[in-house]
């Protein structure tokens, strides 16, 4: 049988909907999480909707044979759609611990969630199926590949707990918009130089360097502080103890250096694909699509206009995509782009600009 996504949204949404977020002991930072969330409930299930599908594209096992990674999910609304919706194994993972706990509280409130919620990273989830003998199907992530230091080091653990574990990732750090691109580089210089983070990326470099190499003048301070742009503080030790002189990959692209979570970074297309090279993985690449559903009918009419013009037009429809759908799998997908005119294009589109 085939799975029925709409009438799964359709439960999920009605479910949510009827919570009092306000009036549950969860902490506030959740409670604005799933406020943003809420006015667009209908348009991120839709998103989750479209993440299943290429899922599950092509899988010859039934959906209550599937088990499923929600990896850093959040508000755990994934793992809902995804139980609603038949699956019969989900294993939520978030490095948050605000997170899991409101997660936990959600499934006792409903009834419904993933079957195992887990705190941790890719190797809490590689330590837990080694431990317990599982083997996922299928990994779906949202809004979070962007934010990954590290992702060689991601994709090693999470392929080496399954190596033909089919991965979707949804960004809305799209390389090919050009909208995005301008909007993403002026949050990531404020990170890195302005306001928006208090102390700045550019400020906490500097007073680490500072206080941990105190021979150095505050010039070399300043001008290290500006070369290791995109390192944490573990990497900036190193490079600077083996007299290294890093550059910068790009011009933008910014992380906390006492996390190392970066700042909505944008990866060309082509550096996902040489990671998972080495793993003998291909990734095919989907164009997203907007959110419909406006108060304003006008504003339903535009963005209605833009998702048939991004859906019909082929590869230039990346240009105008709020985000894309990252698939990678071993097997051969007969639905790449890569090949296209119209794919050369944006490449070459997205080098220039």
């Amino acid at each position: 049988m085939k799975p029925d996504f709409a009438a799964a949204g359709k439960d999920t949404c009605a479910l949510l909907s009827a919570i009092d977020y306000d009036n549950l002991p969860i902490s506030d930072y959740n409670k604005r999480y799933i406020d943003r969330l809420k006015p667009a409930l209908t348009y991120y299930l839709k998103i989750y909707s479209c993440c299943l599908a290429k899922g599950l594209q092509h899988s010859a096992q039934s959906l209550s044979g599937i088990t499923m990674v929600d990896f850093g999910g959040g508000s755990g609304f994934l793992s809902i759609y995804a139980k609603k919706l038949g699956v019969g194994n989900v294993i939520y993972v978030d490095l948050n611990p605000l997170s899991v706990e409101t997660v936990t509280l959600l499934k006792k409130k409903t009834g419904v969630g993933a079957d195992v919620i887990l705190h941790g990273s890719s190797d809490t989830l590689a330590a837990w199926c080694t431990e317990n003998g599982v083997s996922p199907d299928l990994l779906v992530s949202t809004d979070l590949i962007e934010h990954v230091y590290n992702l060689d080091t991601l994709f090693s653990e999470l392929l080496g707990i399954n190596n033909r574990m089919r991965m979707v990732f949804s960004t809305a750090s799209n390389p090919y918009n050009p909208y995005i691109r301008r909007r993403l580089q002026r949050m990531m210089h404020e990170c890195e130089h302005g306001l928006l983070e208090v102390p700045n990326y550019y400020a906490k470099r500097k007073n680490y360097i500072r206080q941990r190499f105190a021979s150095f003048s505050e010039q070399e301070v300043e001008e290290l502080a500006m070369k290791t742009r995109g390192l944490i503080y573990a990497d900036i030790d190193r490079v600077i103890k083996e007299q290294q002189s890093p550059v910068p990959m790009d011009s933008y692209n910014t992380c906390d250096p006492e996390t190392g979570n970066w700042a909505e970074r944008i990866l060309p297309v082509r550096s996902y694909r040489s990671i998972l090279l080495k793993y003998a993985c291909e990734v095919s690449v989907y164009k997203g699509f907007y959110n419909i559903n406006r108060t304003r009918k006008w504003k339903s009419f535009v963005f209605g206009f833009l998702n048939l013009f991004i859906r019909m037009s082929g590869g230039i429809g990346f240009l105008l995509s709020p985000f894309i759908v990252l698939v990678c799998d071993r097997k051969e997908n007969p639905h790449k782009i890569q090949n296209s005119f119209f794919y050369v294009v944006i490449q070459i589109f997205g080098v220039l600009f």
